[in-house]
């Protein structure tokens, strides 16, 4: 069976070291919607502002798994290629290559497995004082594939942080265009202006960031999607149950009984069908995916015996009172 979802990128904050400190560093992550593969992708600007106690060439990483082949590495705005790693010639501190693979250490404990095509290895020419390091690249985001509405969650990990010397504060910023809206976050309060939202966190006790956002809706969109396909037929149901018996009082026939008892369960079924292009359509949407739900259909004889029970029951009763009544 697929997966509901797709996975999305994994990267991370700058691997650094313990004679250079991250004064500040700032995110900036717009969203940007790719028609061709009809989902939303995030554009990231990394700017690191880095305090070097001497003038020094530094080794820099960064984790970059599932990202675009475009990255733009530059130190001081010079731009700056990524390196091969060379593990006969080079030890990496964070780093370790073993016969089973290649493996990341954020800490003495904690470690994950990485290819190392994934790994995003340069040198940084810093000058003593304050340097600039601005990262550029485009992410995937991971989002579900089944139902109405598309939820997008993104993920930066802030772990490696505890490499550089201190780390001040981060300052994260996401954009959004009019067709997205801000769901959840691992960050707190945000300051929210003009679809962008701001938050100012600080990497310590934090491993990571997350933040969710979602396809937005209409407010009709959003009232069918509370009642849902299940909702909107029950409410069919309760209507043409309704109808159902003014017709039995109306005309004293049993077909209408045993016409209504075979019809009535075979509309809820359509309505709870058609209810899943209604959303669609209200939602601007040609189809989603929802899984398995034409297996619902095999309740049909269910439906079919309890309202063809309870029909006969109220048609029975009613008989017996009319009955009761011309005798007295």
């Amino acid at each position: 069976m697929a997966k509901p979802w797709v996975e999305g990128s994994e990267h991370s904050v700058l691997f650094g070291a313990e004679n250079a400190s991250v004064k500040n560093e700032t995110i900036s992550i717009q969203l940007k919607y790719d028609p061709v593969n009809r989902y939303y992708i995030a554009t990231y600007t990394i700017r690191y502002l880095i305090n070097s106690e001497k003038k020094q060439t530094l080794p820099l990483l960064f984790i970059a798994i599932g990202l675009s082949d475009k990255k733009n590495i530059k130190v001081n705005k010079k731009l700056t290629a990524n390196q091969p790693l060379d593990f006969d010639k080079n030890d990496y501190s964070f780093i370790k290559k073993t016969v089973v693979g290649t493996f990341v250490k954020f800490d003495v404990a904690n470690e994950i497995p990485v290819n190392q095509n994934d790994l995003i290895y340069f040198s940084a020419n810093l000058e003593e004082g304050d340097n600039v390091i601005e990262v550029q690249y485009d992410a995937h985001l991971t989002y579900n594939t089944s139902g109405f509405i598309r939820n997008y969650q993104l993920e930066y990990s802030l772990a490696p942080s505890k490499f550089w010397k201190s780390f001040g504060p981060i300052e994260v910023s996401l954009v959004l265009d009019d067709h997205l809206e801000f769901k959840s976050s691992n960050l707190g309060q945000a300051k929210e202006s003009n679809n962008i939202l701001k938050w100012t966190i600080t990497p310590q006790n934090r491993e990571d960031i997350k933040i969710t956002i979602s396809e937005k809706a209409s407010f009709i969109s959003k009232v069918l999607l509370f009642l849902d396909p299940f909702g909107i037929s029950m409410i069919g149901l309760i209507a043409m149950f309704i109808i159902h018996l003014k017709l039995m009082r109306k005309f004293d026939k049993k077909y209408i009984l045993v016409v209504g008892i075979i019809l009535v369960p075979i509309l809820y079924y359509a309505i709870y069908f058609l209810s899943y292009n209604l959303i669609d359509f209200s939602l601007g949407k040609e189809y989603t995916n929802h899984g398995y739900v034409f297996l619902y259909v095999f309740t049909y004889p269910f439906l079919l015996v309890i309202y063809g029970v309870l029909v006969w029951m109220i048609y029975k009763r009613r008989k017996a009172n009319d009955k009761n009544l011309s005798n007295t």
